[in-house]
Formats: structure tokens, sequence, C-alpha cells
């Protein structure tokens, strides 16, 4: 154990992939703040995530990089700190923090080029022993910071998305405190997706048993297999949500009565703001439930029955075989409890 002075020290988060990577990191944040609350906590992350990580209270400052960033700006942003942590270590960054001599870095001790870590953590990722998040925390014991491995992040949403996303909602939906259900229905090619026409009986199911819509989020991208949808669900009852900014998103996720997605961004972010939700993964252990499942307080994570030389078939079949029933049954087990909460609450 190597641990650091409490007070004096400028920690670094290196996180620049994906935004359901990120939200699966900023648990460390939150741990490093509760164990050294005068410590400065920095990500560094891609543009199109900082706007989350900027609303999470335990991060200090966010800083941006791209593909294109040059080496010597890289080496620039590790200037000035003691301890790097690299969850998803990538080459030049990691070359970046030792060309920059910062003092404390943390990662993998698998990669061929792990020498350039002065701390080093032997875990294989890739066996999906426990979930992305708890890899991550532990990580921290390595400067003498102990962790809980289900720790949650703080994401705290402020007005502007907030107000956005109650106009948008007496607009489309009629009343402001109507309920609704989100489908996210597309993976954006980052894990095996489960059917859109599944999606659609899941929507159809929803609206006749809860009278509920439902909306259907994604980026422009995805706006033709969206409407697709929202057609098949019924124009009315479904109604598309589509090339908004990633802080409206979470406002409108925040608000939502239950949320269904597969392994995606948007998932991880519902579930870590409190929101119902559920979470489709194939069975490929780097794609798991178990490396990736969604974390948070009220979440199902669920994955197919195995048929014979799962889960590494070579055409696999995973998410076309997870029965619908089963969904609706998780979204029925998350209104149940929710309601028995809101009944506890009241009296």
């Amino acid at each position: 154990m190597h641990p650091i002075n409490p007070g004096s020290d400028n920690i670094l988060i290196v996180r620049t992939d994906r935004l359901g990577d990120v939200v699966l990191t900023l648990p460390m944040a939150r741990a490093i703040k509760k164990a050294l609350p005068e410590t400065r906590v920095t990500f560094l992350a891609r543009d199109y995530t900082r706007p989350i990580i900027e609303r999470c209270p335990d991060v200090d400052q966010v800083r941006s990089v791209e593909e294109k960033t040059s080496f010597w700006k890289l080496v620039r942003h590790f200037r000035k700190m003691d301890v790097a942590f690299f969850p998803s270590p990538k080459f030049p960054l990691v070359l970046a923090g030792f060309v920059a001599r910062v003092p404390k870095r943390i990662g993998t001790g698998y990669r061929w080029y792990s020498f350039l870590f002065t701390h080093k953590i032997y875990e294989h990722r890739k066996t999906a022993e426990r979930n992305e998040a708890a890899y991550n925390l532990h990580m921290l014991p390595s400067v003498g910071i102990n962790a809980e491995e289900n720790a949650l992040p703080q994401i705290k949403l402020r007005s502007p998305e907030i107000q956005f996303v109650d106009r948008w909602i007496v607009e489309q939906l009629g009343k402001s405190d109507t309920k609704f259900a989100v489908l996210h229905i597309t993976s954006g090619g980052s894990s095996q997706q489960w059917p859109v026409q599944k999606f659609i009986e899941l929507g159809n199911a929803i609206v006749k048993k809860y009278e509920m819509n439902i909306v259907l989020t994604g980026v422009a991208s995805d706006a033709n297999i969206i409407n697709v949808a929202t057609a098949s669900i019924g124009v009315g009852r479904a109604i598309p949500f589509v090339g908004h900014g990633i802080l409206e998103l979470a406002a409108l996720l925040e608000r939502a009565s239950i949320v269904t997605a597969g392994s995606t961004g948007p998932g991880h972010l519902a579930a870590a703001l409190g929101t119902p939700t559920i979470g489709l993964f194939p069975l490929p252990r780097a794609l798991s439930k178990e490396r990736w499942g969604f974390r948070g307080v009220r979440v199902i994570n669920f994955s197919p029955n195995p048929i014979t030389d799962c889960p590494n078939c070579e055409h696999c079949t995973c998410m076309e075989r997870m029965d619908t029933s089963n969904v609706i049954k998780s979204v029925e087990i998350l209104f149940s409890e929710f309601q028995e909460q809101a009944v506890e609450s009241a009296a």
C-alpha cells in the first residue's frame, strides 16, 4: 500500500471512452472524496461525456481529450498531477503521464506497456468476475483508499436541463405529472442488441397494462429505427426523443417511471440517477451483465438462458432468444416495489 497525503494531492482519473464506462468510473471520485475530502479530483474524458461528469459534485475539474489531441497537449493535462488512475488505459495517455512525471500512475499489470505504471493492478477484467465499477474501485487501495464495492456515483442535474424536459413533457405528453416509460432501443454498436420488434412488443404491453406513454430515446442517427418503432406502438402513445443533448436526455431519464435498455450509456445513466431500470445483456463474458450490468438502487439485469456451446457460439443468438414476457415481468416487479416504497414513505 502506498498512501497519498490527505489534502495535498491532485488526483486524475483517466476515462476517455463511452458514457457507460464513465458512469461506472464515477464511483471512484465518490470514494476518493469520502476518504480525502480536501483532495482535488480531476477527470480526463471525451467532450461528449464531459457534461455528465460536470454534474458529479465529487469531481472538481473536467478536462477534455479527443483522438486528434496532440501528444504534447496530452502531456500538459498530466502536469502538476500527483496521482493518475488509468481504469481503461490507452498507450498514448499512459505515455503522456509517464513523460509528465506523475509520481503515482496506477493501471493494469497485463499490458505490454505496464512498465510505465508505478503501481500495477493484477486483475483480468475479461474474466468478468465482478462489475466494471468494482474493478475500478479495486484500484484505490493501491494508494491507501478503501472503498465499498457497491459504491454508486453522485450525479446532480441542474435547472436548465430539468426545465427543458419539464417543458417537453407538457408539450408532448400534455401534463407535467404524466407518467411515462423510456425504451432505449439501439446500442450504438457497444453490444449485441435486443431486436426492435421485441422492444415494440414490450412497449405495447406497457401501454396496455399501465396506460402509460412510451418515450423512445436515441441519437439523430437512430431516427429511422425510432420512427418505425413509434409508428408500430402508435403515434400519440409513443413519442420519440431524438437528437437532444446528453444533459436533456439525463433529465428525461430521471423523470421516467421506468427505463429499459440494452448495454448502453443511457441505461447506466438512468440506473445511476435512481430510476427503476431494466438492463438486457448478452451471454458472452466480455459483454455480460456480470461485467457491465447497470448499478442502482432499483435495477434488474438479466440475460437469456444459455444453450449448447454458450456463451461462445459462433453465431450468437442470445438477444433474439430473450423472451419479451420475462422483461414484462421485470417491469411488473419494479413497479410493484416502487408502489410499496411510495406507500411506506406516505405512512
